[in-house]
């Protein structure tokens, strides 16, 4: 038998408290002694007085004649919803469940009316709100309020890199330079594969090569995400959910692919060494970085940076690079590389920052920190176009350094 409940509940006045216990007692719902009973209310005749009120307080509760207890028609909830501006929601709504059922994901989103295939619980607050009805008697409610987000579409990258593994062909170098000077930064921000496509940027290809192969570097070093996908699905949607317009994900990976195939392959054998870094942004964190982790597979020769940190650095003899998307802390971009890489940068002959997300070209010495926005060469997509980034110089932006200093940005 479950355990009775002899607290007095929500909404329950001294009075109904009194009566449902005598009640339930006549039904044999619990044991204790009138006398026990009686003590409890201090209910001001005998036992046995007790008792035969009980008898009429049933006589009335089975034929409706005594007033509604507190009945489920009465609870009253202000139950309430609310769309932030970040696309996540919020729900807080009475529900009916049982005490592991608050603790069921799955169970709590669909009660709150959300699709589990579709919504992501975010947080989540069950209070429980014991009530009484006539109907009903005890029920198990709770004040349950949870926050929400869409579900970004993705996959299973550990799946899909085993199967990369077996199907990329591995390209090596041919033939080991060792007497490279310079170093030549490749930073192609913004690309938007899907917007834009391979075809679109054979010109800025072929220029990159051009000055790949224009001599023999010590260091090529490339900076590889920035928004290179426009999507970071097959569903339309940026990495936080927000739709954007749909782009045709399957070509934009083939395009984007390809284009960085032909200019790693190319600076691996006309350098000393190449490094490729990551860099996270706010269009496809998940499938940009899906790439650069193909493409660490396509040339096993080359050191890869594939972490998803926000804020970066590369050092090469007295030059210092951070790069960031610009898309998180734009406003403090020099204070928080200082914070982070503060040593690195005191010691450095040259120190710049590099950011992308805007689309516009700017440039701020700050105590000798060249803070810069690179533009971009790619389409203007309906985000840029609506927020009024336009009218901008298309074009992307590579920096050519010696050991202590930066000697040339070739427009391209």
């Amino acid at each position: 038998m479950t355990e009775y409940n002899f607290d007095r509940l929500q909404g329950e006045t001294k009075f109904r408290h009194l009566v449902r216990l005598s009640v339930d007692k006549l039904n044999g719902l619990h044991k204790t002694d009138w006398l026990d009973i009686k003590e409890m209310f201090d209910f001001q005749h005998s036992g046995e007085s007790l008792r035969k009120y009980a008898a009429g307080w049933k006589l009335l509760l089975e034929n409706e004649e005594i007033e509604q207890l507190n009945s489920e028609e009465e609870i009253t909830y202000k139950e309430t919803t609310e769309i932030l501006s970040d696309g996540s929601h919020k729900s807080d709504k009475l529900i009916r469940m049982n005490a592991e059922q608050s603790k069921d994901i799955n169970y709590i989103l669909e009660a709150h009316g959300f699709n589990k295939e579709s919504w992501e619980l975010v947080n989540a607050k069950n209070n429980i709100w014991n009530v009484y009805s006539k109907q009903d008697g005890v029920q198990s409610l709770y004040s349950s309020k949870i926050t929400v987000k869409p579900k970004v579409s993705g996959f299973d990258v550990d799946k899909f890199l085993e199967k990369a593994k077996q199907e990329i062909i591995p390209v090596h170098i041919i033939e080991k330079v060792t007497e490279g000077i310079g170093l030549l930064e490749v930073p192609l921000f913004d690309l938007h594969f899907g917007v834009n496509t391979y075809e679109s940027y054979i010109p800025v290809r072929d220029k990159t090569l051009s000055k790949i192969h224009s001599k023999k570097w010590d260091k090529i070093f490339f900076i590889i995400g920035q928004d290179l996908l426009h999507n970071n699905g097959f569903d339309g949607k940026t990495s936080s959910g927000t739709l954007i317009e749909k782009v045709d994900m399957d070509k934009a990976w083939d395009d984007a692919f390809t284009f960085y195939c032909d200019l790693i392959n190319a600076a691996q054998n006309n350098s000393n060494s190449v490094e490729c870094s990551y860099s996270i942004a706010n269009h496809d964190d998940s499938m940009s970085w899906s790439l650069v982790k193909c493409l660490e597979i396509k040339f096993p020769d080359i050191k890869f940076d594939t972490s998803k940190k926000v804020r970066k650095s590369f050092v090469w003899n007295d030059v210092f690079i951070g790069y960031s998307h610009g898309h998180k802390g734009s406003s403090r971009l020099h204070e928080n590389f200082l914070s982070d890489f503060g040593k690195q940068m005191a010691v450095a002959e040259v120190v710049e920052i590099h950011t992308g997300h805007i689309h516009t070209e700017t440039a701020k010495d700050k105590f000798g920190v060249l803070v810069r926005t690179l533009s971009t060469k790619g389409k203007t997509d309906d985000w840029h176009d609506d927020n009024g980034f336009v009218g901008a110089h298309k074009r992307f932006q590579l920096f050519e350094y010696s050991p202590s200093s930066l000697d040339a940005i070739y427009y391209i």
